[in-house]
C-alpha cells in the first residue's frame, strides 16, 4: 500500500541532504522541516501534475447535480462541480450515447453561488448530464509515470523549501500555502 508519505520520502531520496523520512499522511505530516513543507506542497504538486495531462487512471464518471440557479444566458442548466474533481475533462448526456458519431457538448467551467456559497459549477444546455473528470484518486492507483512526475516535481520544491536560502525556503513554503488555499477554495 502507497501512502502519501512513501511519496514524500521519495521525493526527500532525491534530494539528498540526509533528510530523515517523514511519518504521517498528508495534511498531517510530522512536525520535522521536511515534514512541515511537505504539508504545504504536497497536495498543490499532486493536483498540479494531475492536471498536466488527462491521465487514464485517474479518469472516473459522475452524474452532475443542479445547482437550483438558473444559468445565465446563453447556457440552459448550471451544476455543481463534482467535490472530488481536479478537472473536468469532458460533459455528456447520461444515455442515448453513439460512441460512433459522438457529438461534443459545449460547456464552461464558472463559479455561482449556490446554496449560500461560491462554488464552481458547470454551465451547459444540456439535460440530464454527466462529465468525465479526474477525481484525484489516491496513490495506490497512480501509474508509474504520474508518481515519477509528482515525485520530482515535489523533490524540485522540497528541495527549494529545505535547502534554498533561507528567505525563499520561506517564499516557497509560503507560496505552497497560497495554492493550498486556492486548491481548498476550488474543491468547495
Amino acid at each position: 500500500m502507497v501512502t502519501s508519505a512513501d511519496i514524500v520520502n521519495q521525493a526527500i531520496q532525491l534530494i539528498g541532504d540526509n533528510q530523515p523520512a517523514v511519518t504521517g499522511v498528508f495534511p498531517t505530516f510530522d512536525t520535522s522541516p521536511a515534514g512541515i513543507a511537505a504539508s504545504f506542497l504536497y497536495g498543490p504538486t499532486v493536483a498540479t501534475v494531475g492536471r498536466e495531462f488527462e491521465w487514464d487512471f485517474a479518469r472516473s464518471t459522475a452524474v452532475l447535480n443542479p445547482t437550483g440557479n438558473p444559468a445565465p444566458y446563453p447556457w440552459a442548466y448550471e451544476y455543481i462541480y463534482p467535490a472530488d474533481g481536479i478537472q473536468v475533462w469532458e460533459v455528456m448526456p447520461t444515455s442515448g450515447i453513439d460512441l460512433n458519431d459522438p457529438i461534443p457538448i459545449n460547456w464552461i467551467e464558472a463559479n455561482a453561488i449556490v446554496a449560500g456559497s461560491q462554488a464552481r459549477v458547470i454551465r451547459t444546455n444540456l439535460s440530464p448530464a454527466q462529465c468525465v473528470y479526474n477525481n484525484n484518486p489516491n496513490e495506490n492507483t497512480w501509474n508509474s509515470l504520474f508518481r515519477e512526475a509528482v515525485v520530482r516535481t515535489l523533490a524540485s520544491a522540497l528541495s527549494l523549501a529545505l535547502a534554498g536560502k533561507p528567505d525563499l525556503a520561506q517564499s516557497m513554503l509560503e507560496s505552497g500555502g497560497t495554492f493550498t488555499q486556492i486548491g481548498a477554495q476550488r474543491r468547495n
